[in-house]
């Protein structure tokens, strides 16, 4: 599963937390953005769903989740 949220949302979560090493720079948004443009084909290429969060709560990004998996055949027991 791949989490989408926009550059501006991850900054607004992340710009408190000094426990992301990486976005300890003088432009952690910048950052930010250097690391979407790496990461996120290849999370693309691996994940079997890509979940949208922005302005989402936690509980409604799960619920999705939920519905989708078992609406999915391969995830059923």
């Amino acid at each position: 599963m791949c989490k989408e949220t926009a550059l501006d949302q991850l900054y607004e979560r992340t710009s408190r937390d000094r426990n992301r090493p990486l976005l300890q720079t003088e432009d952690p948004r910048g950052k930010l953005e250097e690391l979407i443009t790496q990461r996120d084909p290849l999370y693309r290429e691996v994940a079997d769903m890509v979940v949208h969060t922005d302005d989402r709560s936690i509980k409604s990004v799960v619920k999705e989740i939920l519905v989708r998996l078992e609406q999915e055949p391969k995830y059923r027991n």
